[in-house]
């Protein structure tokens, strides 16, 4: 089973036997951007094998160019990165096969050639791997942290033997493979996912913590998977440990916990965003804080909660706090010498880069000073949340001369309340952090506007819900995400952003400020059949223009029409279907005139109906039974909403989803103060117009909604825009090219009569029998035609070089 093929100087070890095209072009496309040592926007089509052909290929490259250092792979959920890894796992198992065989035919011994395995990890968060038979059975994340720390912390431990405080075996076992004595049971190579490593970790001979061996595992190891956050969010970023970290000492035996070479060279890394169409979005909530009343009163209760703790230390143990003081009179390197656990759970919110090393100044170093300084802060935010009964907007500038005018803090100590108060936490031997995690939050906004001045701005909405309930709310929000984005540029030589529906592609680099851009490229899918069937319906049955403009939300008609189109489908659709509305308001009020005027009542006759909530627990629930409910072949209709949970990790494949619907454009909330915020800033810094934003960002939800229902070429499926707008050119071109490719000129503007007779044919051309001819078949290539593709595409390349884009600036090249 698989095969290799050449592109370029690269042997890439593929794991099928047949390797599909745009599989191909994909790693044809990666390869010219890691050999240029620059960054990629690439949009390949759901369901084509993104995933085997991306670490097919950057694995492949790291064979060869070992110094291109590691792979840093980052996914959303558990469930995905768990799929990444055994895909991982299959390439590598390849590679390993095939090499095995050249030695044999070489009669070469094992310790004379490369065995071609790697070490590969994958990092979740406590609740996902923990194994202590106590903590993992608590359902609260929050909790099974707690009770983590209050069994590893550094205090707790050291006040084992004293008091006979109760440890975590796991982590005591672990710090001994950190310390050297358990080395004799390294891990040997391979590829660990996240269960792989609580199961190994869990057996008599390691009982190891997976947790901490797998954070202690990413220096060493050549591919890490993890979340986003891990990468892009400063509060629990890793991003020191990955990518341009000093290049570890390995044992050629296996890859064990070894010591890192002090001075030794920096290694480049990869890093992948996978999924990453909404990755704007993620770094500015990475680096934006929200504060309300309820929350101001809370962390108020924390500083009196801590002032009394602080007391109670000065009765108990003084010498503890003159301790502190002295460390932090040292400096904040020397301060720094506190509980790895506190540091990671009150994480700062400053990018590693922008962190000031420097003294603590005087005016906080005793612990009663800081809780006097914190009061005031908080004084501050009150009487600035209830200032005035309207929204306002502040920068970033004016609310530091206001700080220091009347709440006499200047921005200098303001750069230091999260070092100060995490200092403090350890020092009180703190165990429930979460339990100060208001406080926290207002330090994290202490230190982030002590730092940055441009791209964030401080708005006030007394109303932010759009019921007219007075209950302010104070956002100090990021507008620019290329500030989150600028470490991972820095500190990895290429950064590669992908996902099936990341179009329109030329807004990336502007948003994220992207340099030395070598490709942008969406991939056309090739099938045997035409099995994706897109239409736009502008209309209903009695040619009234349906949409879910604000100015018709009201109208009868549109709501009628809507229906009529659902009940129509629902008749003609076998198994699954899935709805997207654009907000949960509007949805509600649509299946509320559905259900009074019976159009509800005749789709339940002949499917179930489930609705997804802002309720995770009510809507997984709601998934299962939908699943249920098509897999005894009663059939289901999945109500969810555009940017919800449903529409961006759930798949709805093969009688899941044979037909998706969007009722409407999934517009934000135009009127968000917020969002108005950030529109002025991409207008006046990038040049990006209020209305190609809104529309870019509508377009990409509306995208990620369809492609739910095509995961693999053998799939098939409907996809219906239900809003005259789609029809427009301006929204119809941000549709990825390869759903366009399937959208003939008649479904650019249909009514929902034509609608449903297109659905039928389309439908009963895929109940035929497939034939597909190995001689003509387009949509796979065999290892020959696949060899002399690449062969030939390689050939081009060098022969013609590269060409420059000109009608994309901030583009280097791509290959002709």
């Amino acid at each position: 089973m698989g095969f290799t093929f050449s592109i370029g100087d690269v042997e890439v070890f593929f794991p099928y036997d047949t390797v599909y095209p745009e599989q191909l072009d994909y790693m044809i496309e990666l390869k010219h951007t890691l050999d240029a040592k620059g960054h990629c926007i690439l949009e390949m089509p759901t369901g084509t094998g993104k995933t085997v052909a991306l670490f097919a290929l950057i694995t492949s490259y790291q064979f060869f160019h070992p110094e291109v250092g590691k792979l840093v792979y980052c996914t959303r959920t558990v469930p995905e990165m768990s799929k990444a890894l055994e895909e991982l796992r299959n390439v590598i198992e390849y590679r390993v096969e095939v090499l095995a065989g050249r030695r044999v035919a070489q009669s070469l011994a094992e310790t004379e050639a490369v065995t071609g395995d790697i070490l590969a990890v994958g990092l979740s968060a406590r609740r996902n791997m923990c194994i202590h038979p106590e903590v993992s059975r608590e359902a609260d994340r929050e909790r099974i942290d707690e009770k983590c720390r209050e069994l590893t912390a550094s205090f707790v431990r050291s006040h084992a033997n004293v008091d006979s405080r109760k440890t975590c075996e796991y982590y005591t076992r672990y710090q001994d493979f950190a310390a050297g004595v358990g080395r004799g049971c390294a891990l040997p190579n391979g590829v660990y996912t996240v269960e792989d490593l609580a199961a190994l970790g869990a057996q008599e001979k390691n009982k190891w913590c997976p947790y901490f061996m797998s954070k202690r595992l990413l220096q060493t190891a050549s591919v890490v998977v993890l979340n986003y956050q891990y990468v892009l969010d400063p509060k629990v970023s890793q991003v020191t440990m990955l990518g341009g970290a000093d290049i570890p000492v390995r044992n050629p035996e296996g890859s064990r916990i070894d010591e890192v070479v002090p001075g030794a060279m920096k290694e480049p890394s990869i890093v992948v965003f996978d999924e990453a169409h909404n990755i704007d979005d993620v770094c500015i909530e990475a680096l934006s804080v929200r504060l309300d009343s309820t929350s101001l009163e809370r962390s108020s209760k924390n500083l009196t909660d801590l002032a009394a703790k602080v007391e109670q230390t000065k009765q108990i143990d003084a010498a503890r706090l003159q301790e502190e003081y002295q460390r932090l009179v040292q400096g904040l390197q020397d301060a720094g010498e506190i509980d790895d656990q506190v540091a990671e759970r009150i994480s700062s919110p400053v990018l590693p880069d922008d962190i000031v090393v420097e003294a603590i100044p005087g005016n906080i170093r005793r612990a009663e000073h800081f809780i006097n300084l914190m009061r005031r802060v908080v004084l501050f935010l009150k009487s600035y949340l209830k200032e005035r009964r309207e929204a306002r907007t502040e920068g970033a500038l004016s609310l530091q001369h206001r700080m220091e005018e009347e709440a006499q803090v200047d921005s200098r100590t303001l750069k230091f309340c999260y070092d100060r108060l995490r200092s403090l936490l350890n020092t009180l031997e703190v165990v429930n952090v979460d339990e100060f995690g208001p406080i926290t939050r207002v330090a994290d906004f202490c230190t982030l506007l002590g730092h940055y001045v441009k791209g964030f701005i401080a708005i006030v909405d007394p109303y932010p819900e759009a019921h007219g309930i007075y209950d302010p709310v104070f956002d100090f929000s990021c507008l620019d995400a290329a500030i989150a984005m600028r470490p991972v540029m820095k500190r990895f030589q290429s950064v590669i952003l992908t996902s099936g529906t990341i179009s329109p592609l030329e807004m990336y680099p502007k948003m994220l400020a992207m340099t030395n851009v070598v490709s942008t490229h969406s991939f056309q899918i090739q099938l045997d059949r035409r099995c994706i069937c897109p239409m736009i319906v502008s209309r209903g049955s009695d040619q009234v223009p349906v949409s879910s403009r604000f100015a018709l939300r009201d109208d009868p008609s549109v709501v009628r029409n809507y229906g009529q189109l659902l009940e129509d489908l629902v008749a003609t659709v076998p198994d699954g279907m899935v709805c997207f509305f654009p907000s949960y308001a509007y949805m509600e009020k649509v299946i509320k005139k559905w259900y009074e005027t019976g159009v509800l009542a005749r789709v339940m006759a002949k499917k179930l109906v489930f609705i997804e909530t802002k309720d995770i627990v009510a809507t997984t629930y709601a998934l299962a039974n939908f699943r249920l409910a098509c897999d005894c072949g009663r059939g289901a209709v999945f109500f969810s909403v555009a940017r919800g949970k449903v529409s961006e990790g759930i798949d709805f494949d093969r009688h899941y989803g044979r037909c998706v619907v969007l009722f409407g454009v999934p517009f934000q909330y135009t009127l968000s103060k917020v969002l108005r915020a950030r529109l002025e800033f991409l207008k006046e810094h990038h040049k990006i117009q209020e209305s190609e934003f809104l529309t870019f960002d509508a377009m990409r939800a509306a995208s990620q909604c369809v492609g739910r229902v095509i995961r693999s070429k053998r799939d098939y499926g409907i996809m219906v825009f239900a809003d005259q707008r789609y029809s427009k050119q301006d929204k119809r071109d941000k549709i990825p090219e390869w759903i366009q490719t399937f959208m003939d000129i008649a479904a650019t503007n249909m009514s929902a009569d034509g609608a449903i007779q297109g659905a039928r044919e389309f439908l009963l051309q895929m109940s035929q029998p497939q034939i597909i001819d190995s001689t003509t078949c387009k949509s796979l290539l065999s290892p020959d035609v696949a060899r002399q593709r690449a062969a030939d595409k390689s050939k081009a390349s060098a022969v013609h070089g590269f060409i420059q884009e000109e009608d994309r600036p901030g583009k280097r090249a791509r290959i002709v």
